[in-house]
C-alpha cells in the first residue's frame, strides 16, 4: 500500500508537485492520497489510468460516501504507521 513518488498536478494554468502517500483500490475504483509539497496539505482523488502508466487523470471525489471511505483508509494507514514506529522503538 505504501508508494513514495512524485506527481505533477496541472489545473487552472497552475502546476503543483505532490508526494503520493499511498494508493488503494475499492469497489473497482483507484484512489490516491497525496501531500502538496509546497503547502503540506493532504488531499485525495480518484485515479483513472491513461494510455500509458505515466499518463492518467485525477478526478475529484464527489460523494460523501467516497470521502468517508478515504478517511477510514487514511486513519488505518496512520494507525499502521504508529504501530510500526512503536515496534521500531521497542526493538531499538
Amino acid at each position: 500500500m505504501d508508494v513514495l513518488d512524485k506527481l505533477s498536478i496541472i489545473s487552472d494554468d497552475k502546476e503543483e508537485i505532490v508526494t503520493i502517500i499511498f494508493t488503494f483500490s475499492e469497489n473497482g475504483k483507484n484512489y490516491v492520497v497525496f501531500e502538496f509539497d509546497e503547502s503540506k496539505e493532504i488531499s485525495a482523488a480518484r485515479y483513472v489510468e491513461g494510455a500509458t502508466p505515466e499518463e492518467g487523470e485525477l478526478l475529484d471525489i464527489e460523494t460523501e460516501e467516497e470521502w468517508e471511505l478515504v478517511d477510514r483508509v487514511f486513519e488505518q494507514y496512520q494507525k499502521d504507521l504508529e504501530a510500526e514506529e512503536s515496534e521500531d522503538d521497542i526493538e531499538a
